[in-house]
C-alpha cells in the first residue's frame, strides 16, 4: 500500500506543480496581438516591399510630370584651328528651351490616371502582403502554443509513470506484482522518453519558424482573449468575402488603369498640339559679334502611317483589358471556392470539439477507475498503462483539436477579410 500511496502522493504533486507553473507563467506569456505587432516592426519581408511599394509612387510622379512644361539649358563651344595662319578661333552659345503640350485630346491625362491607379492598387498590394504576414504569424504563434502544450502533457505523463515504476516495484518486491508487470512499467517509462524527444524538436521547429517571421524568439505564447466573431451563415461569408477581399480590389483597380491605358492609346493616334520656344545667345569670333535669338512655334503631329504598329498596340491594351476582366471573375469563383472550403472546415471542426471534450472526460473516468481497481488487484499494470495512454492520446486531441478550431476561425477570418478587426488592428 505504501506504493500506492506514494504514487498517488506524487499524482497531487505533479497536478499543483502544473497549476503553479501555469500561473507562474501568465506574466511571461505573449498574446497573438503582441505577436503580429512585433511582426510588422521587424519582419524584413514587409521592410523590403516597404521600400519597393515607394518605387510605385515615383513611377506616379513621373507620368504626373508629363502635364508640366518642360524647361532645359543646354550649350556647345567649339574651338576651330587654321594651320596656315595658325590662329585658334572660339566660338559658344548657350540656349534655354521649353516645351508644352497644349492639346492630346486627354491622352496624357489618360496616362496619369491610369499611373494613379496602379499606384493605389500598389498600396493595397502591401496590404495584402501585410494581411498574408498576419495570419502567417497567428498560425505559427498558435501551432507553438499547440506543440507547447502537448510537451507539457508528455512531461506529466513521464513523471507519472516514473511513479507508476516505483509503485510497481514496491508490489514486486512483496510479490503482489509480476517481473512482466516490472519490465513492462519500465519500458513504458523509456516509450513515454521517446515521445517527449519528439514534441520537443517540434517545439523547435515552430519556435526557429515564428523567430523568422516575427523577428525576435517567443517567450511563451497565449491562446486569444478576445472573441472572435466570424458570420454564421455561409452565404453571408461569402457577402463580406467579396466586399473586403483585397485581391479583387486589387483586379479591379487594374482593370480601370488598362482602360485608361487603352483610351491613351487610342487617342495617341489623334492629331495633337505643341508650344516650344527657345531664348539662345553666342559669341562667334570669327562673326566679330554676339549672337541673341529668340524663337516659338507651335507644332502639331499626325501619323498618317506607321505599319500597323498603333494599331497592334491598341489592340495589345485591349487584350490585357478583357484578360484582367477574366481574371476578376475567375478570382470572385475562387474567393466563393475558399470561403466555403474554409467555412465548412471550421463548423466541422467545431462540431467535434463537444465529442472530443466529452471522450477525454470519460477516458479520465475510466482511468480513474482501472487505478482503484489496480490497487484492489483487480487489474493488471497492463490495463492501467493503456488506460492512462488511452487518456494522454485524447488529451492531446483535444489540445490539437482547440487549437485547430482557432487556426481555422482566424483562416476564415482572413479570407473574408476581417482579420485585422478581429485582431483590433489598424
Amino acid at each position: 500500500m505504501n506504493g500506492t500511496e506514494n504514487l498517488m502522493n506524487t499524482k497531487t504533486f505533479i497536478l499543483f506543480t502544473s497549476v503553479f507553473l501555469c500561473f507562474y507563467k501568465i506574466a511571461f506569456t505573449q498574446s497573438i496581438k503582441q505577436s503580429v505587432q512585433t511582426a510588422l516592426e521587424n519582419n524584413e519581408g514587409l521592410k523590403s516591399q516597404r521600400v519597393l511599394l515607394d518605387n510605385s509612387y515615383q513611377n506616379y510622379l513621373i507620368q504626373n510630370g508629363t502635364a508640366l512644361p518642360n524647361l532645359s539649358l543646354s550649350g556647345t563651344g567649339t574651338r576651330s584651328s587654321n594651320f596656315d595662319s595658325n590662329q585658334d578661333l572660339d566660338s559658344y552659345s548657350i540656349s534655354l528651351n521649353s516645351s508644352y503640350m497644349l492639346f492630346d485630346f486627354g491622352s496624357q491625362n489618360a496616362k496619369r490616371r491610369s499611373a494613379l491607379l496602379l499606384n493605389n492598387a500598389s498600396e493595397l498590394s502591401f496590404k495584402k502582403f501585410e494581411n498574408d504576414v498576419i495570419l502567417n504569424v497567428v498560425k505559427v504563434h498558435l501551432e507553438l502554443f499547440k506543440a507547447i502544450k502537448i510537451v507539457e502533457l508528455f512531461e506529466n505523463s513521464l513523471e507519472i509513470r516514473k511513479q507508476q515504476f516505483l509503485a510497481v516495484k514496491n508490489r514486486f518486491d512483496l510479490g503482489e506484482a509480476t517481473r512482466s508487470d516490472l519490465l513492462r512499467a519500465k519500458a513504458s517509462i523509456s516509450a513515454a522518453k521517446a515521445q517527449l524527444k519528439v514534441r520537443k524538436a517540434s517545439v523547435k521547429k515552430f519556435r526557429e519558424r515564428y523567430k523568422t517571421l516575427v523577428g525576435i524568439s517567443s517567450t511563451s505564447p497565449s491562446l486569444p482573449k478576445m472573441t472572435t466573431k466570424e458570420p454564421i451563415v455561409l452565404s453571408d461569408s461569402i457577402k463580406v468575402g467579396l466586399e473586403n477581399d483585397l485581391t479583387l480590389k486589387i483586379l479591379k483597380l487594374e482593370e480601370q488603369a488598362l482602360k485608361e491605358e487603352l483610351n491613351s492609346t487610342e487617342k495617341s493616334r489623334l492629331p495633337n498640339l505643341s508650344l516650344s520656344g527657345a531664348l539662345s545667345y553666342g559669341d562667334s569670333q570669327s562673326l566679330g559679334h554676339n549672337l541673341s535669338s529668340g524663337r516659338i512655334s507651335l507644332t502639331s503631329n499626325l501619323t498618317l502611317y506607321s505599319g500597323g504598329q498603333k494599331k497592334a498596340q491598341v489592340k495589345i491594351a485591349s487584350n490585357k483589358l478583357a484578360a484582367k476582366v477574366i481574371d476578376i471573375a475567375v478570382r470572385k469563383n475562387l474567393l466563393k471556392q475558399n470561403v466555403t472550403t474554409k467555412w465548412l472546415d471550421l463548423d466541422a471542426l467545431s462540431s467535434s470539439a463537444t465529442a472530443k471534450q466529452e471522450e477525454t472526460d470519460a477516458l479520465n473516468e475510466l482511468y480513474e477507475s482501472v487505478f482503484e481497481e489496480w490497487k484492489l488487484g483487480g487489474k493488471t499494470s497492463l490495463d492501467t498503462d493503456q488506460a492512462y495512454q488511452n487518456f494522454l492520446n485524447s488529451e492531446v486531441e483535444l489540445v490539437t483539436t482547440t487549437t485547430d478550431i482557432l487556426i481555422a476561425k482566424f483562416d476564415l477570418l482572413a479570407e473574408i477579410g476581417t482579420l485585422r478587426l478581429a485582431l483590433e488592428l489598424r
